[in-house]
């Protein structure tokens, strides 16, 4: 299942998480009343959806874009199932009967993917612990005979449905046979006309024209054939459009692909995304204890409050920075499980999650110490250094101080902040070597480098293939120039070739000023190209 689209809604799941079981609960309930009331074609202001699932108003919510209902409808689905999934009831304490989407299926003698339709139609479903510890979604009997009772025609002709006779399955063959032979037709397009002809869905006809292709290879031949594999660029398009909002459905057409073979891509591309980021922590002992989670995520509150303080104190600094690592550390953990062969949808979402909320966290952080930076930066000026260039510089060494503060040291975070910070201005300001040497002697002292956990190598290397193909279709000449050789791409990830500003100006014939202005332009275009990680992979 395909994550939320609205920002809002998903960072309200995020906050939900946090509450009492009871209260997720009663937001699930409420989630579901509003699925049954929403009409496509409306727009729904965010304020409205917020209040309907939780009582509450958002404090911000003037930004929020009104949500159309097709779209909200979908992403309530999605949210109702991740909640539900969070407070699972043990399926033995339920009072009703239960039925998983498998067991119903055959108890009504229908499809599984007529369940899903069903529920895309307010069929509603939750999810529930069995005895294996394992969830899974399932349907109570008063919410079946509720749907029953208020969608009886649309019961009965699923009920009434035949399955195909091998006579309707000749003719199936016989009509795609036709339309390769006298169309240009899609092999798409062709089942989509089929399934409209026959009054079929689009999987039953593909599977059909499969299983004819499988077992009659030599009278198959005047079959238009499946879609060869998409290339890189193709499945990063995917990619892009399926971030943006296009549907699976529309995904399928474009890209010639059954809707099985597009999830099939999208979940690949989202495991060797998950592969291929660098997931750096501090580490602690309290990481490992048992209730290391309920402690250490438990209010959630707070963080949500510190976005408008100016500078956190010292305890809420330490919290930030404990709740920031052990965040990454769950998700390295979770990942492991990936590199292991099992990555499930749920197990994907979880690391996504939590990798997040530690970003949240960080922007947090860093944005309560630009301040530091930019006093930092003046004192260096006196050396003709460029006041902007400095910030700039000095942005790019606090990101990197957050990555290795060791919290559990007891230091205040400022003051390892500065002493970084001033260290990478000493190197980069000649003739200041030895105030350099003294700084990473004092740097030093306060705590020692982190080593990251090992990160896939051919994962990396399709990251970087994706990066720089997106590059290249999305930069000119000389935009791409820039951004390739001061990010070091022409090296390797592990040893990259840099030029400085300067060497790059003297290449082009241009200013160090007018290339860092060209450099700001590309990274601007990219942010709106790449996906997160890779916007990580390039400027980490």
């Amino acid at each position: 299942m395909r994550q939320i689209q609205n920002p809002e809604l998903a960072q309200l799941l995020r906050q939900a998480r946090f509450a009492p079981p009871r209260q997720r609960k009663k937001q699930v309930e409420k989630g579901e009343e509003l699925l049954d009331i929403i009409e496509k074609d409306k727009f729904y202001p965010y304020e409205f959806v917020c209040f309907k699932i939780t009582g509450f108003r958002p404090d911000s919510a003037a930004g929020a874009r009104p949500i159309k209902g097709d779209e909200l409808a979908e992403d309530l689905r999605i949210f109702i199932w991740k909640l539900s999934g969070q407070i699972a009831p043990s399926a033995g304490q339920v009072s009703e009967p239960l039925y998983t989407k498998p067991q119903l299926a055959k108890k009504l003698g229908v499809a599984t993917k007529t369940i899903d339709r069903w529920r895309k139609r307010g069929f509603h479903a939750r999810k529930y612990l069995y005895k294996d510890k394992r969830k899974r979604l399932a349907f109570t009997q008063s919410a079946a005979e509720e749907f029953f009772k208020k969608n009886p025609d649309l019961v009965h002709k699923a009920l009434d449905y035949t399955r195909l006779t091998a006579e309707q399955k000749k003719q199936i063959v016989a009509q795609a046979a036709e339309l390769s032979g006298t169309t240009n037709m899609s092999r798409q397009k062709i089942i989509q006309k089929i399934a409209a002809r026959t009054n079929r869905g689009q999987e039953t006809i593909r599977s059909i024209l499969l299983e004819y292709q499988k077992s009659n290879p030599q009278k198959a031949a005047n079959l238009r054939p499946a879609a060869s594999q998409l290339n890189p660029g193709q499945t990063a398009e995917m990619e892009r459009l399926h971030k943006q909002g296009t549907r699976v459905g529309e995904l399928m057409s474009r890209f010639d692909l059954s809707r099985s073979s597009v999830y099939r891509i999208l979940k690949q591309r989202r495991v060797h995304a998950l592969l291929a980021r660098r997931i750096k922590y501090v580490a602690s002992v309290e990481f490992t204890r048992p209730d290391a989670g309920e402690k250490i995520l438990a209010d959630t509150a707070y963080v949500l409050d510190l976005k408008n303080t100016p500078a956190p104190n010292r305890q809420q600094e330490s919290d930030l920075f404990r709740r920031y690592n052990f965040l990454k550390y769950r998700a390295s953990a979770t990942r492991e499980q990936i590199r292991a062969g099992s990555a499930p949808s749920s197990r994907l979402d979880e690391i996504e999650n939590r990798l997040g909320e530690a970003e949240a966290i960080k922007k947090i952080i860093i944005e309560s110490n630009l301040r530091l930076v930019v006093s930092i930066a003046g004192k260096h000026t006196i050396t003709g250094a460029n006041l902007a260039d400095l910030v700039s510089e000095g942005n790019v060494s606090l990101m990197r101080a957050v990555e290795k503060f060791d919290y559990t040291r007891g230091f205040r975070f400022s003051t390892y902040a500065s002493w970084a910070i001033a260290k990478d201005f000493a190197h980069r300001i000649p003739g200041q070597k030895a105030m350099a040497d003294r700084t990473t002697s004092a740097v030093g002292e306060i705590q020692e480098e982190f080593k990251p956990s090992p990160v896939d190598a051919a994962a990396v290397e399709r990251a970087r293939a994706d990066l720089i193909g997106v590059i290249k279709n999305n930069l000119d000449q000389r935009e791409q120039y820039i951004i390739i050789n001061h990010f070091g791409l022409e090296g390797t990830l592990v040893k990259k070739t840099k030029k400085t500003l300067k060497q790059i100006g003297e290449d082009l014939s241009l200013s160090r000023e007018r290339i860092r202005q060209i450099e700001l332009e590309a990274l601007q275009k990219l942010r709106q190209s790449l996906a997160p990680e890779l916007f990580d992979l390039l400027t980490g």
